[in-house]
């Protein structure tokens, strides 16, 4: 009995040597060396988006099919330009802008039914 005991436990230790499971398989992956870092992606345009007033939209889409309707604001726009800062596409404007767009702003509150006293107000701004 004794033997048989021993018998049945040499079985079970082998049977746990030989399983028939496979191994794990050891995945090794040699490191990469990138040439140069990932760049940021750009703007491809940056520009003026709308034609008259005082308000200036910059992006992508620019402006090319303007009427010739002026503005009462559209002398101001000569202060402010669209370039791109710190990735973005944004209106840059020269001090003169502020100046000229509240001048203009005067000339609509004075004169905002007199379309010619307008104009020419706005174009002394």
């Amino acid at each position: 009995m004794v033997l048989l005991l021993i018998l049945t436990a040499v079985v079970i230790l082998c049977a746990g040597c030989t399983s028939s499971a496979p191994p794990a398989a050891v995945v090794t992956a040699e490191p990469t060396a990138t040439a140069a870092p990932t760049e940021v992606p750009t703007i491809t345009a940056c520009g003026v988006e709308n034609c008259h007033g005082l308000t200036v939209t910059c992006g992508p889409n620019l402006a090319t099919a303007c009427s010739n309707d002026m503005d009462a604001g559209d002398r101001c726009r000569q202060y402010a330009s669209c370039q791109i800062v710190s990735g973005s596409c944004q209106v840059v404007t020269d001090p003169k802008y502020d100046k000229c767009v509240s001048c203009v702003q005067m000339c609509k509150s004075s004169y905002y039914n007199n379309p010619n006293m307008l104009f020419d107000c706005s174009q002394k701004c």
